[in-house]
């Protein structure tokens, strides 16, 4: 019985970890600037439901109090350790590259979304940048996921605007390249030199 018990254990950790792996995590991050008034906010979501949500400005929260703390000690510079962790670094980056090609591979934008309210000091100026931005945003439109605009102000000097982005994070291609990165000796080598500095 016991065993049974164990194994539906194992069967739903290792089914949740197949979720988690392959289901992928939706992140969204919205800015509007307005004169002096910045806002927005930052979510992340998996399976519908908000396990991260922050605004910005951060919100206010009521100031405790805190406990006075002994004042740390001052570290050395250690220029012997960062030579070997940038020695160590160099041995260890073809391993390294592969997690930063599974990150890229595992990024898929679902929205972005920019306007721009600019005035500069010189209407020329204005008007030459607008030009060139709606040359540039005329092609980069063509993709339908993405909606880049801009309105030039004549009259003053203002640099306003919204962005609005979301994209998908799928983690198995990069657990999978972090897993086969630390089966090699350099990258270990390079985690403990790290740890060496900071001690």
């Amino acid at each position: 019985m016991i065993y049974t018990i164990i194994g539906v254990i194992i069967l739903i950790l290792a089914l949740i970890l197949l979720l988690i792996l392959f289901i992928p995590f939706h992140i969204s991050f919205y800015l509007n600037k307005r004169d002096k008034d910045i806002r927005g906010n930052i979510k992340l979501i998996w399976l519908k439901i908000t396990l991260l949500k922050r605004t910005i400005p951060p919100e206010k929260k009521e100031k405790k109090e805190e406990k006075k703390k002994e004042p740390e000690k001052k570290r050395k510079l250690n220029i012997d350790g960062m030579l070997k962790v940038i020695n160590k670094l160099q041995a260890a980056l073809k391993h390294l590259i592969p997690i930063l090609y599974a990150l890229i591979k595992s990024i898929k934008l679902e929205k972005l979304y920019l306007n721009l309210n600019l005035g500069f000091t010189s209407p020329v100026s204005t008007a030459l940048f607008s030009g060139y931005f709606w040359s540039i945003s005329s092609i980069i439109n063509i993709i339908p996921l993405i909606n880049l605009s801009i309105t030039p102000d004549f009259q003053r000097t203002r640099y306003d605007g919204s962005l609005d982005f979301e994209l998908s994070l799928t983690l198995y291609r990069i657990v999978w390249a972090l897993l086969k990165a630390l089966t090699k000796k350099p990258v270990w080598e390079l985690i403990w030199s790290i740890r060496k500095l900071n001690q």
